[in-house]
């Protein structure tokens, strides 16, 4: 996994077509509710020799999508437009487990000059239509996500109750301040930011910023910091305290407004305007070095998560971009850190 940690997966099926091993696991949602919780999901390996043994390094990992697994079509994604909806950490997943078992038979991994692995998922077209794929331009199948390999509970009151108990063991660890992220990967990053912070007071808020919020300020504490990436970060900005996309779908209406007043060219808001990701629109922003709607965008989500609260305690924000970045840090007052 992707932590370090390892998982054992029971195999639904294996069998070999024309010398090509194939195998299938069922997928486990977990109390997540996802459309693909019991969903056929398996993978086929071609072995491809080299007419000279390798010198030793990595062994070539080409991964594919076959059936059932969509086609990234449209910019903003974090895979390429033309590849398979198979995300970056899925893909470092199975290139480990590749080569972790090809590194078993060095002499055999040695005599290869690549190794595909095409991913299928025979129901996936099907599911699907059940997705905002389609609206995503990921066409003809599903996507292989995850962050951390591992499904967390995330029912509604499980996941509200895991908020409560964490900012309990931050209380109790005498944390004096939390951090809330939208995810794994914001944690990691926001972890890496505020060394000074306490483990405990790092907690996962996911979808759940109102509750959350007014849980960590019930439990005593004054400070707290919002770690998010674009997309969740826009729609506390339009002043959803629920984030899921199927509650809350992404307002792109507010982004061109906040431009509007800004008086950024007309050509720039009519991009954003066609973008359907804010990934793909972070992008647009940043290569035009429009940061000032970034700024706006920003103190508009700062100015919600102060209302959710009837502006108790001191709330600030830090964005940060796909790879580390901070893009903006700050609060009530503005700015403290970011780009220019």
């Amino acid at each position: 996994l992707p932590l370090g940690d390892t998982a054992t997966i029971p195999l639904h099926e294996r069998w070999s077509e024309n010398g090509v091993p194939h195998c299938t696991v069922i997928k486990d949602g977990g109390d997540d509710p996802d459309v693909t919780h019991g969903a056929v999901i398996g993978a086929f390996i071609n072995t491809i020799p080299s007419r000279e043994r390798r010198n030793g390094g990595s062994l070539p990992v080409i991964i594919k999508g076959g059936t059932g697994v969509g086609l990234v079509t449209k910019p903003g994604l974090p895979v390429k437009a033309g590849e398979a909806a198979i995300n970056p950490i899925p893909r470092k997943m199975i290139r480990r487990a590749i080569r972790e078992a090809f590194a078993q038979d060095l002499s055999s991994a040695l005599s290869l000059k690549k190794v595909e692995v095409t991913i299928f998922v025979p129901e996936g077209q099907k599911l699907a239509k059940k997705t905002f794929n389609p609206r995503l331009g990921i066409l003809d199948g599903i996507s292989i996500l995850g962050t951390t390999g591992i499904v967390k509970p995330f029912s509604h009151q499980a996941y509200r109750e895991t908020i409560s108990f964490g900012l309990d063991i931050a209380r109790a660890a005498e944390a004096s301040e939390t951090v809330l992220s939208t995810g794994g990967m914001s944690e990691r990053f926001a972890r890496r930011q505020f060394p000074h912070i306490k483990e405990e007071g790092f907690i996962q808020m996911g979808d759940y910023v109102g509750y959350a919020l007014n849980q960590t300020l019930k439990k005593g504490f004054r400070r707290i910091t919002i770690a998010a990436f674009m997309g969740k970060l826009s729609k506390i900005a339009a002043g959803s305290t629920y984030t899921h996309a199927r509650s809350f779908p992404l307002d792109i209406a507010l982004l061109v407004s906040l431009g509007k007043e800004l008086n950024l060219p007309g050509s720039l808001l009519q991009k954003i305007a066609q973008y359907i990701t804010t990934r793909g629109i972070l992008e647009i922003l940043l290569k035009h070095e429009a940061y000032q709607l970034i700024d706006a965008l920003c103190q508009q989500a700062v100015k919600s998560l102060y209302a959710m609260v009837q502006n108790k305690g001191t709330i600030l924000l830090v964005l940060y971009s796909f790879d580390g970045k901070v893009l903006w840090y700050g609060g009530k007052e503005g700015k403290i850190a970011g780009i220019a």
